[in-house]
C-alpha cells in the first residue's frame, strides 16, 4: 500500500509540473507557429499571425494583435485578409468535452480583398494549392450529414470591416467600408440573431436576420427563418417556417425597382446599357438537406413575365439544378444590340460586323458546363427576335458530366418549322460539337437576312442539317466541320442575275445592248446535296427548275473564307413546268459564275466559256472566220455560236421579251471575246 501511495503521488506530481510548464510550452509564438504551418500545408498560403498574449486556465484567453493571410503566390498583390486586432475569451473544461462557448470575441480591423482574374478565378480559390496534400474523397451522396459540436455564442463582435472586390475580366469593382456585424446565439438550440451593416460603393447595406434553431437549420431539418437584406436600390425578404413535409419552408420576395442603377452600385460595367429596369420575384422558397428550392415562382422583367420551379441539389459532386418554366410571349429585340442593315446585291463593300468580317479566334471557354448539372424544360408561349415571330417551343435542355444537350423538337419560325438537336461535349479537348436539324417551309430571305447578312434568294427552304465539329474558337470551329447538308428552295428567285432573259437574247445580253434589265431568276426548285469537309461543303448536284430552262451545277462554298465558287450550266428547254420536269439539254448552254464572298457575291455569265466551247467544233470555227473576213462584228459571230445572231439588225434590244436580260458592265465585250477575234 506504501509503495501505491508513493507512485500515485509521483503520478500527480509530475501531472502538476507538467500543468505548471504547459503555459511556458504552449506560448504564443509557439502556437502561431504550428497553425501556419497547418494553413500552409492546406491552401499554399502563408500566415502571418501574431499573438500578443494567451493563457490557458481557468479560461482560454487570447489577444491577437495582427493576422494576414497572402494572396496567390507570385501575384504581388497585398494579403487577400487582414485583421487589425481581435480578443477571443472562452472556458477551457466545456472545450474538453466538445461544447464551444465563445464567451467573447471582438475583432476589430478586418480587411478582405478579393480578387477574380482574367481567367475568373478568385484569389480565395484554394483548390489545386495545397502542397501535396491529397484532397479527402468525397462521400457518397445521401451520406449522413456530420454533427457541428455544440456551440454557444456570447458577446460576438465584429467591426471596422473594409472589402474590396475586382473582376479582372469584365472591370467590375465593389468596395464594402464600415461594416458590422453582431451575432446573439446563447446555444445552438436557443434562437440567434444577426444584424449587419455597412457601406457599398457609398450606400448602405443593411441585414437581419432570426433563427430559431441554428442546429436544426445546419443539420437540415425544420426551423423557422426570417430575414432581410435591403439598400434602397434593391430588397430581399424571407420568412420561413417548418413545414409538414420535414423542410424549411415560405415566402420569399424581391424585388429591384431600378436595376441599371443597381448595376452601376455594384460596379457593372455599362450598366446603362441594361434592355431590364424592373425586376420582381415571389415565390415559395424551401430548404432541407442538402437541396434548396423555389416552387410556384412568378418572374417579371419589366412587362416580361416567366413562372415554374426550380430546385438545386449539392448532395453530389458537382451541384445540379432542375427548371420547369414557363415564359409568356416576349420581344428579344429589346434585350439585343441594334442589327446592321441586310444588303442585297450587290453588297456595299463589308465593313465590322458584315457577312465578311471574319470569323473570330477568341477562345470559347466551355469548362463551366463541367461545374453544373442541369435539367430543364421550357415551354415558350411565343418569340419575336429581329422581326420574326416564333411561336410556341418547348425546349430541353440536358447537362451531366460536361456534356450539354438542347432539344427544340419543333420550333415555328420563318414561316416554317424546325427541329433540331445540338450536343456538346466539355470534356475533350478541344470541345466537340453536334447538331442535326430539319426544317420546312422557312422564308429563305428571312433567314439569309437574319443569318448571313443577304438576302440573294428568295422562296420557301427546306433544310437537313447532320455536322459535327471539335475547336476552341469560332475560326477553329468553322474549319473543322463535317458533315452533310442538303437544302432546297421552292418557287422562288435568285436575285442579281436574269438567266431566263440571258438565254433569250445571248448576244444582247453580252453586247450590253439590253439595260433595263430584271436581275433576278424565277425558279420553282433550286438546291442540292453538299458534302462538307473541314468548312468546305462541296456539290456535283445543283439543279435548278425554272419555267424555261433547267439548270446543273457544281462547286464549293468556303465557311471558313467566306468565300462561294459555283458553276452554273442552264439549258433552255421545251417545257414550260419546272417542277417535275427532266433533265435533258434541249438548248443552248450558258453557264452561270457564281462567285466571291457572301456579303458581295457576283452572279455573272461566262460568254467566254461558250465562245472557247464553241470553237472546238471545226465546221463552227471555219464558219467564224468566213464571216469575220466578210467584215460581221463580233457580236454577230457570237450569236451564230449561240444560235441567235442577227443580220446587222440591233434592234432586238427594243423588243421586249418577258423578262429582260442582265446587262453587261461597261457594254462591252468580255476581253476573252475581243482577244479570240482579233478585235
Amino acid at each position: 500500500m506504501r509503495k501505491l501511495l508513493i507512485a500515485l503521488a509521483v503520478i500527480v506530481g509530475m501531472v502538476v509540473v507538467a500543468v505548471a510548464a504547459l503555459p511556458f510550452v504552449l506560448t504564443g509564438d509557439f502556437i502561431a507557429q504550428r497553425i501556419a504551418a497547418v494553413v500552409k500545408e492546406r491552401t499554399g498560403r502563408d500566415l502571418d499571425l501574431r499573438i500578443a498574449s494567451m493563457t490557458l486556465f481557468p479560461r482560454l484567453k487570447a489577444a491577437v494583435a495582427s493576422a494576414a493571410l497572402s494572396d496567390v503566390p507570385g501575384s504581388g498583390r497585398p494579403p487577400m485578409v487582414e485583421v487589425g486586432s481581435a480578443e477571443l475569451e472562452m472556458p477551457l473544461w466545456p472545450l474538453l468535452h466538445g461544447t464551444v462557448e465563445l464567451e467573447r470575441l471582438h475583432v476589430d480591423g478586418l480587411r478582405a480583398n478579393l480578387v477574380a482574374d482574367t481567367a475568373g478565378r478568385g484569389n480565395w480559390d484554394f483548390g489545386g494549392q495545397e502542397s501535396g496534400r491529397a484532397a479527402p474523397p468525397a462521400g457518397p451522396a445521401g451520406a449522413k450529414t456530420q454533427e457541428l459540436p455544440d456551440l454557444r455564442f456570447g458577446d460576438v463582435r465584429i467591426g471596422n470591416v473594409v472589402a474590396s472586390y475586382t473582376d479582372q475580366r469584365s472591370g467590375q469593382s465593389i468596395a464594402l467600408s464600415d461594416g458590422s456585424l453582431v451575432v446573439a446565439m446563447p446555444d445552438l438550440d436557443t434562437p440567434a440573431n444577426i444584424e449587419g451593416h455597412a457601406a457599398v460603393n457609398g450606400r448602405a447595406l443593411t441585414l437581419t436576420a432570426q433563427i430559431d434553431s441554428p442546429r436544426a437549420l445546419a443539420a437540415g431539418n425544420p426551423t423557422a427563418v426570417r430575414g432581410q437584406l435591403a439598400s434602397d436600390l434593391f430588397e430581399v425578404k424571407l420568412d420561413a417556417k417548418p413545414e409538414a413535409d420535414g423542410r424549411t419552408g415560405g415566402p420569399l420576395t424581391a424585388s429591384v425597382p431600378d436595376l441599371p442603377a443597381l448595376a452601376g452600385w455594384l460596379g457593372v460595367p455599362n450598366a446603362g446599357t441594361l434592355p431590364v429596369r424592373t425586376v420582381h420575384l415571389t415565390g415559395r422558397a424551401g430548404l432541407g438537406g442538402p437541396q434548396a428550392s423555389l416552387d410556384d415562382f412568378n418572374l417579371m422583367l419589366d412587362d416580361a413575365k416567366a413562372s415554374g420551379a426550380v430546385r438545386a441539389d449539392w448532395s453530389g459532386k458537382v451541384p445540379g439544378v432542375t427548371l420547369r418554366a414557363s415564359v409568356d410571349p416576349i420581344d428579344l429585340d429589346r434585350f439585343l444590340p441594334a442589327p446592321a442593315p441586310a444588303r442585297g446585291v450587290p453588297a456595299q463593300g463589308s465593313g465590322p460586323g458584315s457577312a465578311d468580317a471574319g470569323w473570330s479566334d477568341e477562345p470559347i471557354d466551355v469548362s463551366s458546363l463541367r461545374r453544373l448539372n442541369l435539367d430543364a424544360v421550357v415551354d415558350s408561349k411565343g418569340t419575336r427576335i429581329r422581326g420574326i415571330e416564333i411561336g410556341p417551343t418547348r425546349t430541353s435542355i440536358a447537362l451531366r458530366d460536361g456534356v450539354l444537350a438542347v432539344d427544340v423538337p419543333d420550333l415555328s419560325a420563318f414561316g416554317g418549322r424546325t427541329s433540331s438537336a445540338v450536343k456538346l461535349d466539355a470534356t475533350k479537348q478541344p470541345a466537340s460539337y453536334a447538331l442535326k436539324m430539319t426544317a420546312n417551309g422557312l422564308q429563305a430571305e428571312q433567314v439569309l437576312a437574319t443569318f448571313a447578312g443577304t438576302n440573294v434568294i428568295r422562296g420557301t427552304t427546306a433544310l437537313d442539317i447532320d455536322v459535327t465539329s471539335a475547336g476552341g474558337s469560332q475560326k477553329a470551329l468553322v474549319s473543322a466541320l463535317m458533315g452533310t447538308t442538303h437544302i432546297l428552295f421552292r418557287d422562288g428567285a435568285l436575285r442579281g442575275i436574269n438567266i431566263a432573259a440571258i438565254l433569250r437574247d445571248p448576244v444582247a445580253a453580252a453586247t450590253g445592248r439590253l439595260q433595263a434589265a430584271a436581275r433576278e431568276t424565277d425558279f420553282a426548285e433550286f438546291g442540292g446535296n453538299f458534302r462538307i469537309d473541314h468548312g468546305v461543303a462541296r456539290t456535283g448536284d445543283l439543279r435548278m427548275l425554272a419555267p424555261i430552262f433547267r439548270v446543273e451545277g457544281q462547286g464549293t462554298v468556303s465557311l471558313p473564307d467566306r468565300r462561294l465558287d459555283l458553276r452554273l450550266d442552264p439549258t433552255v428547254t421545251s417545257s414550260l413546268k419546272g417542277q417535275g420536269g427532266q433533265f435533258e439539254k434541249a438548248g443552248v448552254t450558258i453557264p452561270v459564275l457564281v462567285t466571291g464572298s457572301f456579303g458581295a457575291p457576283s452572279i455573272q455569265p461566262d460568254f467566254s466559256g461558250v465562245a472557247l466551247s464553241a470553237i472546238k467544233d471545226p465546221a463552227k470555227a471555219a464558219e467564224a472566220v468566213r464571216r469575220l473576213k466578210e467584215g460581221a462584228s463580233p457580236a454577230d459571230i457570237l450569236g451564230g455560236f449561240l444560235g441567235s445572231g442577227n443580220s446587222g439588225n440591233s434592234g432586238t434590244a427594243d423588243k421586249p421579251a418577258g423578262n429582260l436580260p442582265l446587262p453587261i458592265p461597261g457594254g462591252q465585250l468580255p476581253p476573252a471575246l475581243k482577244d479570240l477575234f482579233g478585235r
